[in-house]
C-alpha cells in the first residue's frame, strides 16, 4: 500500500509541475495546443537546469515567477529528471484531465506565443 501511495503523490506531484508550468508558459484550451506548446521541452534531452538556465535567457519574467513557486519548480524538475516518452505520456494525460474539466490556462499574448518561446528554450537549452 505505501508504494503505491509513494507512486500516486510522485504523479500528482509530476502533474502539478506540469499544471505549474502551462500556467507559467501559458496555453491554449485545448490538449492538442498543450501538447504541441510544450512537445519541444517535453522531447529535449536537456536536463531541467538546463532548460532553467534558457528560461531564464529567453522570458526572465515567466522564469522569475517559477522562481517564486518552489514547489512547482521542484515538481517540474522531477518531472524532466523522467524520460521523454514518460514525461509526454504524464503531459497528455494532464492535458486530457485540463480539457476535460474545462480549465484554461491563460496565454502570453499576441507579442510571445507559448510554443514559440518553448521552442526557444528547447532550441538553447543544450548551450548550458
Amino acid at each position: 500500500m505505501r508504494m503505491l501511495n509513494a507512486r500516486y503523490a510522485i504523479v500528482t506531484v509530476t502533474l502539478g509541475g506540469f499544471a505549474a508550468g502551462a500556467a507559467l508558459f501559458g496555453s491554449a484550451a485545448a490538449a492538442a495546443d498543450m501538447i504541441d506548446d510544450f512537445g519541444p521541452l517535453l522531447t529535449s534531452t536537456c536536463s531541467f537546469d538546463q532548460i532553467d538556465a534558457a528560461w531564464h535567457q529567453v522570458d526572465p519574467t515567466s522564469a522569475a515567477r517559477l522562481d517564486a513557486a518552489p514547489v512547482q519548480k521542484a515538481a517540474l524538475r522531477f518531472a524532466f529528471s523522467q524520460p521523454a516518452e514518460k514525461r509526454t505520456s504524464m503531459f497528455e494525460q494532464l492535458a486530457a484531465q485540463r480539457n476535460m474539466a474545462g480549465v484554461n490556462v491563460p496565454e502570453l499574448g499576441a507579442d510571445q506565443a507559448a510554443g514559440s518561446m518553448m521552442s526557444r528554450i528547447a532550441d538553447s537549452c543544450h548551450r548550458y
